[in-house]
């Protein structure tokens, strides 16, 4: 017998998606254009301006020597040129070894114009702005410039410590035009500044010792094309005092990062606002990550999808990391993979290794982000929100890690390697399409008071645990309301410490093929009021949704483990499709849950066949299916109905006398 399928998944998908994006783009637009206003303030000064109907000072390079025109505003003396006013001034040529030097005696902006010049210091920083309102440095148009500082820097004096920087500035700074700039940072970092840090044009290529570009006010980029190779992080801001500065704005442009510590790191917040980003951090992530091993993976797969026998070893509720072995990546917000084995004196001392880190919020509101990082690659000790944009992430701890709460809203997100996708406090999901492979969680809600029971904690730790949750109310949620979801992990798929409820949208979870975890853990309750979901998975700690959700869902467990690829077709009494599958991955139970399934009405569950036609994640869509030989035939009459090649059957019990589809607490 052959149907003709007219598949749905993706078209409504798709539907949704264009409505979004067509009736919200303009208010998206003028918000995008308030918040940066709000964040950063740009001066007539800032945008480059021709210089050449201005009175400007030329300062010629000539090998060994300086060729200034006589001025009370330029002095040189050995090769240091030092800038007494503000005025612009033309620089061009080559010196061997110099340095120049504003100390602006008066107000006002001091303008460089770098016109074709290379310029080396052997004792200290080429570029050093001592005092100045306000410097702005000018890249011509179709000019190459290079600044160089020297290996080691010589002080007046034990106590002084700047500059330390090829470009550092005491003061605002700003660094506009279109011409080329090339940073030598063999001392310390590229470019810095100590209040707010500028680059709204140029081409500018950075090597350093330590970090690329630190605006510790502030950094802000737009028009600009930016390279950093740095030992230490690629761009900071670090302003810790007062609470109004330490961001980081990202309007637009092109950034490429390869840092030995953090991509980027603001004390404040980040915000992606526009532009094309791509980072490396820490190396890069592990070819492989090595995920967590529980007692019960140890105990072998679960035979014929019977209980787990009674002396079973005990399982906490959430997974548990407590035996990761030294060298792993626990998922725990700590400064880099590694961080769990250690104790707290060694994590202090360790280089963080992360994508993107923010000490209050990451907002990503459009833009393409690549990053490739050793520790998360996203990660804000806050809040995180993704409203749009296209991210490609590899790592090897969380992709998407927020202590707060995390916020999609829409946008794509490919996760192709990561420990854990998605984990914060709560995690809503009202849009997007993502995509997530991991080694251990998919997405995971982390709710704080959890970790008081878990095993490996002392009684102290449990005390003092249970203190403070006594003082905070329990949170942490996962709500999905729509979008795509795409899930494909080696540990549990989806993961609450507390809850999950499921409003709208499509996931589609390929969980574990051992039985120590499940494609669904939650500890309160699954609340499933719309929306399509396709778990498949293990057997040994698989759970159903729970039983008052007002959206039916069916869970069938197989005797024996199906290998991938296996044909899966459920259709209505009337011949109509419900859902078309070839799992990814190697299972023995699936649940489905959908508007299309109604109680009392009859449904067949066909295993093996086959299906031609488009597919996508393992989902067919207009296909043709030929029917298998095994069927299973049932009626709904529950908003969760199990089912085993027998039929419809009972809710299995597990060892502690609660349910496998709701999960009671193993150390209770």
């Amino acid at each position: 017998m052959e149907r003709i399928i007219n598949y749905r998944w993706f078209l409504t998908l798709s539907v949704i998606l264009i409505i979004t994006i067509s009736g919200c783009s303009q208010e998206n637009g003028e918000a995008t254009d308030e918040l940066i206003n709000n964040l950063v303030k740009y001066d007539t000064d800032d945008a480059y301006t021709s210089w050449e109907d201005q009175e400007a000072i030329s300062i010629h390079l000539d090998g060994k020597e300086v060729i200034a025109e006589e001025n009370d505003s330029v002095l040189v003396s050995q090769n240091q040129i030092n800038i007494y006013t503000s005025g612009t001034y033309v620089i061009d040529g080559t010196l061997e070894d110099g340095q120049i030097v504003v100390d602006a005696e008066d107000s006002g902006t001091v303008r460089l114009i770098l016109n074709g010049v290379s310029l080396q210091s052997s004792t200290s920083a080429p570029i050093y702005i001592k005092q100045a309102e306000k410097t702005v440095i000018s890249l011509e148009e179709d000019t190459q410039n290079t600044l160089t500082d020297a290996t080691e820097y010589v002080y007046a004096d034990e106590e002084t410590d700047e500059p330390e920087a090829t470009i550092f500035s005491k003061d605002d700074l700003t660094i506009n035009g279109s011409g080329t700039l090339k940073i030598n940072g063999n001392y310390n970092d590229g470019i810095t500044s100590r209040d707010a840090l500028k680059i709204i044009g140029g081409t500018i290529n950075i090597t350093s010792i330590d970090d690329g570009i630190v605006g510790r006010d502030l950094f802000a980029m737009k028009k600009a094309s930016i390279t950093i190779d740095a030992k230490g992080d690629g761009v900071k801001s670090s302003n810790d005092e007062d609470e109004s500065k330490g961001n980081i704005i990202l309007e637009n442009g092109e950034l490429n990062i390869k840092a030995g510590g953090d991509g980027i790191q603001a004390e404040k917040s980040v915000y992606g606002i526009d532009g094309k980003y791509s980072i490396i951090s820490g190396g890069g992530s592990p070819e492989e990550i090595e995920g967590t091993t529980t007692d019960f993976d140890r105990m072998g797969e679960i035979p014929n999808g019977e209980n787990p026998p009674e002396n079973m070893p005990q399982m906490p509720s959430n997974t548990d990391r407590s035996d990761l072995p030294e060298g792993d990546f626990p998922s725990n917000g700590g400064d880099s993979p590694q961080a769990s084995s250690q104790n707290k004196d060694e994590t202090e001392d360790t280089e963080s290794t992360k994508g993107i880190k923010a000490n209050e919020e990451i907002h990503i509101l459009n833009g393409s982000f690549t990053i490739d990082s050793f520790d998360d690659a996203l990660h804000s000790n806050k809040n995180l929100v993704i409203s749009d944009g296209d991210l490609f992430l590899s790592t090897g701890d969380d992709a998407i890690h927020a202590d707060g709460d995390v916020q999609i809203e829409n946008g794509t997100i490919d996760v192709k390697k990561s420990y854990e996708g998605l984990e914060g406090l709560n995690i809503t999901i009202t849009g997007g399409d993502i995509h997530i492979h991991a080694e251990d969680d998919g997405v995971n809600v982390n709710s704080s008071s959890n970790y008081a029971n878990m095993p490996g904690m002392s009684n102290t730790d449990t005390e003092t645990t249970s203190e403070s949750n006594e003082e905070t109310t329990e949170t942490g949620e996962l709500l999905i309301e729509d979008g795509y979801l795409y899930v494909d992990a080696n540990g549990d798929g989806l993961d609450s410490n507390t809850s999950i409820t499921m409003t709208g949208g499509i996931v589609l979870v390929y969980g574990p093929s051992s039985s120590g975890n499940g494609s669904l853990d939650y500890d309160q309750s699954f609340n499933i009021e719309g929306g399509t979901l396709v778990a498949v998975g293990s057997s040994g700690m698989a759970q159903g949704v729970s039983e008052d959700s007002s959206q039916s869902t069916i869970m069938m467990t197989y005797s024996e483990i199906q290998n991938a690829e296996t044909t899966l077709y459920l259709e209505n009494s009337n011949g109509e499709k419900i859902l078309a599958i070839e799992p990814e991955k190697d299972f023995q139970t699936i649940l489905i849950s959908s508007e299309d399934l109604q109680q009392g009405k009859n449904y067949i569950l066909y295993n093996g066949g086959s299906i031609t036609g488009d597919k996508v994640d393992g989902v067919y869509e207009n296909a043709d299916y030929q029917e298998g030989t095994q069927a299973i035939e049932f009626t709904l009459n529950t908003a969760m109905t199990y089912l085993n090649e027998e039929g419809v059957t009972e809710q299995q019990t597990n060892p502690k006398g609660g349910r496998w589809g709701q999960r009671k607490d193993f150390n209770q």
